[in-house]
């Protein structure tokens, strides 16, 4: 994935910005209950994925640390802090492969966490990708992809409807071989099935609610790879219709496209 930093002054990531600049000291953070801090980082982690921003993803690891320190019992704060390391990991893999393997080994503590306090699909889900993107060996690759399996498995049972897991088993698909399960046939099934769902999703704050536009970019992709390229460049501007800042399908997957 191409990121480009940006200088970002809306709201909600600036109200996330200054609790992350909160002193740890004594936990005081301005927002008066986990919930608040939850729905602020739900917000600033899908403001700073849609436009790029991979200084303001960093920043939302910041608070989200401070806020699962101060409310460590609060599984949503700590879904946030695996979701925003799950994301940061994935930025660095090209770059510093040690480094992310060490952030996903975080996102996965924070993430076993969040689910022993208040497990939700996307918890489940999300463990599965991490678990996932940890296979960098044949020693390892057994044990996690049947943890990984395992993992997708309660996703689904728990949220069967949830367009959220639909989308992570579709990038799981996509970038799994055809012999070992996955195939881009297969992510495009499940692509398809996010977007429709998408369409009845109406998650109350602050559960999670990224995907609507991010399942269009890897619509699109899938398209490509199936050499259907007309497809993909409308699954590019549905994705830009719904989301008119988004970096990634704006400067990066749809100048791609041939012609």
């Amino acid at each position: 994935m191409t990121w480009r930093k940006h200088t970002m002054n809306r709201p909600g990531l600036l109200a996330c910005v200054a609790l992350a600049l909160v002193p740890t000291a004594g936990f005081a953070f301005q927002a008066p209950n986990p919930g608040e801090v939850a729905a602020r980082l739900r917000t600033g982690i899908a403001e700073a994925v849609i436009a790029g921003d991979d200084d303001g993803l960093a920043e939302m690891v910041t608070l989200a640390r401070r806020a699962a320190t101060a409310f460590s019992e609060n599984g949503l704060v700590h879904h946030y802090l695996g979701y925003a390391l799950y994301r940061v990991a994935t930025l660095r893999f090209a770059a510093d492969p040690d480094g992310a393997l060490a952030t996903l080994f975080e996102a996965e503590s924070s993430l076993l966490r969040s689910i022993e306090l208040e497990p939700i699909p996307e918890s489940h889900a999300l463990m599965s990708s991490v678990l996932g993107r940890q296979i960098v060996s044949d020693e390892t690759a057994m044990s996690l992809s049947m943890r990984a399996g395992a993992e997708m498995r309660r996703a689904v049972e728990m949220g069967p409807r949830n367009p959220r897991v639909k989308v992570l088993e579709g990038i799981s698909a996509f970038h799994t071989p055809s012999m070992y399960g996955g195939g881009h046939d297969i992510a495009l099934d499940r692509f398809l099935a996010a977007a429709a769902l998408f369409e009845e999703d109406t998650p109350e704050s602050p559960l999670p609610a990224w995907g609507r536009a991010e399942v269009q970019a890897w619509l699109g992709q899938t398209y490509v790879a199936l050499r259907m390229p007309e497809e993909a460049r409308a699954a590019y501007e549905r994705a830009l219709e719904i989301e008119p800042a988004y970096t990634w399908v704006r400067d990066a997957l749809l100048p791609a496209l041939s012609p």
